[in-house]
């Protein structure tokens, strides 16, 4: 947990976005897996003591009934013995929980006293205690974590439970559904109280951010093909031990024009694909 180099919270935060668009594409094939039904298969699948009328017309009954997309399987025993569609649909459940997990652990952290810069703050929705006056506890990054790993426990459930199913049944259907719509709802419930009470609310203080940035000796990596690692870290070490700004230390140390370094430590330049050899020989 060490600084390394500069970034932004528009990084940060397109992270995040990409990452939930997979999780939406992931969710999105969802629904050509739980499509298919094994209704009118009877006991294992072969479909006897069925009526063939019910077995041919129930499913698409059903889906007049629901208005859902649902599909007769072409193979009904497979569809009864086998159920590692759900441990498929559950893994994306989960992954989506790891992908949240991971957002609100990286909020929660950057907006607490041990970061303490200010760059970040996430809305106050409950007083933390009512003997440490002004404390306020980050509750909803807290609930989402105490769901993630609710969904991880039924994951485990849902593997375990479709692996024992014996030849052509599996008797543990009601727990492994129960578990995935108990997934289902939680994960809703995050997703909902993020928006509401994390996301909307949630500020970025720019110049805090700045400040910290240039105060930062991490930023002296983007020196380092201009000055040489040495160099850049003599800057290092002396900001960590003068507690100064990047630009004080150079001033103090007369390694680099002013002008020059005012340039490259644009926010642009700092954000930007690398650099060429071209740009190193007009420094």
């Amino acid at each position: 947990m060490q600084e390394a180099v500069p970034s932004s919270f528009g990084l940060l935060f397109s992270s995040y976005a990409d990452a939930l668009s997979r999780d939406w594409w992931r969710v999105s094939k969802c629904f050509e897996r739980i499509k298919v039904v094994n209704l009118g298969g009877g006991a294992i699948g072969t479909g006897m003591g069925a009526p063939r009328f019910f077995i041919m017309e129930v499913v698409p009954a059903l889906q007049k009934l629901t208005g859902l997309p649902i599909t007769r399987s072409e193979n009904r025993m497979d569809a009864t013995a086998n159920l590692d569609t759900f441990v498929e649909i559950h893994a994306t459940l989960k992954a989506h929980a790891v992908n949240l997990e991971k957002m609100v652990s990286d909020l929660r952290l950057l907006a607490s006293d041990i970061a303490s810069t200010g760059e970040l703050t996430i809305p106050k929705r409950q007083v933390g205690s009512s003997i440490m006056p002004g404390k306020v506890n980050p509750v909803i990054p807290e609930y989402v974590v105490s769901v993630a790993h609710k969904v991880y426990a039924n994951d485990q459930l849902i593997s375990s439970l479709c692996g024992q199913g014996v030849l052509e049944l599996n008797a543990y259907l009601p727990a492994i559904g129960h578990a995935l719509l108990d997934s289902l709802k939680l994960l809703i419930a995050a997703n909902q109280t993020l928006g509401n009470n994390l996301w909307d609310g949630l500020a970025v203080n720019a110049e805090a951010a700045a400040e910290k940035l240039f105060r930062s000796p991490s930023i002296t990596t983007a020196l380092t093909p201009y000055i040489g690692y040495h160099r850049a870290a003599e800057l290092s070490k002396h900001m960590r031990e003068k507690h100064c700004s990047i630009f004080e230390a150079n001033e103090a140390l007369r390694l680099f024009p002013e002008e020059q370094m005012a340039q490259l430590l644009a926010p642009d330049n700092l954000l930007k694909l690398g650099f060429s050899l071209k740009e190193l020989g007009e420094r």
